[in-house]
């Protein structure tokens, strides 16, 4: 008589199967995991090239810029606590941050002056005692009305004469957010203050910039030689941005979020685009910017518009591509 047909699988054939469906399973998954962050990179292009469009179209019909941004850096600069506990160490580590600016002094009040008369008037500031509870995402913590949120500092606000000229700031000393600057000697001054380092926090030491420090402003503008010394802004585009553009013919709807969903994560950091301000340069061959009358700008330029990382929409594409 003829045997029966063996039924069902042997222990080599499971065995053969599993592993084919495991090796498939781990590389289905790194292909997902590929096309996650190509996804976020190509979403952060988009959204770097829309916010940077719709601020530009403001500013053509508007003649003036959205007058309330984001300030990333504690009142009186500290590093610790307040906004600086939002920022993901990309964020600290590209947009750096200026201590000990004084009203005062006018080179600081030219400078002000220089982004007022384009409309950037008032930045939302915390001081190191902000608290933000615990519900409250680090993206509305610069924002009073966001609930429970509790603001002891005042924004920072710079007041104008009708010719132009400087009235006020309602802060006495205050800091800004500002793009480290170092030329190829790695110093560059603006008022005193050193731009060409990187400050982390209080507990980690002040990082000297390297050769070359403007090449991350160099490669997000050519115009920016590599070389030189410039004072560059750091403004967040908060939510504060859109609600002051509302009654124009292109008002901004929203305040896009940045998220790669490792470096930078929005219920733990301060994940908003930011605008680059170009303020003033140094002359070629000086280290200082405002040792020549010209070097500050009557009327501030917008550089650009980068993610939370400070990449442009060069970098973003080439991020996406390159996974």
């Amino acid at each position: 008589m003829m045997k029966a047909k063996q039924q069902g699988f042997t222990l080599l054939e499971l065995l053969v199967v599993i592993t084919l469906l495991a090796v498939l399973s781990v590389g289905a998954l790194v292909a997902y995991e590929g096309i996650g962050e190509n996804a976020s990179n190509v979403s952060a292009a988009n959204n770097i090239k829309t916010a940077d469009s719709a601020i530009r179209a403001f500013r053509a019909v508007e003649n003036r810029y959205p007058n309330q941004w984001d300030n990333l850096a504690n009142l009186g600069g500290e590093l610790t606590g307040g906004a600086f506990e939002t920022l993901a160490p990309a964020t600290r580590a590209f947009f750096g941050r200026a201590a000990g600016l004084t009203a005062a002094d006018a080179l600081v009040r030219d400078a002000m002056m220089s982004l007022a008369r384009v409309g950037v008037t008032e930045y939302q500031t915390l001081t190191t005692a902000a608290v933000r509870p615990a519900n409250v995402p680090p993206n509305e913590f610069f924002n009073e009305s966001a609930p429970g949120v509790v603001v002891p500092a005042d924004e920072i606000e710079v007041e104008l004469n009708a010719d132009g000229t400087f009235d006020s700031i309602n802060q006495a000393t205050f800091a800004m957010s500002i793009v480290p600057s170092g030329g190829e000697a790695g110093v560059c001054t603006f008022n005193g203050i050193n731009l060409a380092q990187n400050f982390l926090s209080e507990t980690e030491p002040v990082v000297p910039a390297l050769d070359g420090a403007s090449a991350k402003l160099n490669r997000i503008n050519d115009a920016l030689d590599a070389d030189g010394c410039h004072l560059v802004f750091a403004l967040g585009f908060g939510k504060d941005v859109p609600g002051t553009t509302l009654g124009s013919r292109v008002a901004i709807s929203t305040a896009p979020t940045y998220t790669n969903g490792t470096v930078i994560n929005p219920a733990n950091n301060y994940a908003r685009y930011i605008a680059l301000f170009h303020v003033g340069s140094a002359q070629e061959g000086s280290t200082a910017v405002g040792a020549n009358a010209a070097d500050i700008f009557q009327r501030a330029r917008l550089l650009a518009v980068v993610d939370t990382e400070g990449r442009n929409i060069d970098t973003a594409i080439a991020g996406a591509f390159a996974n």
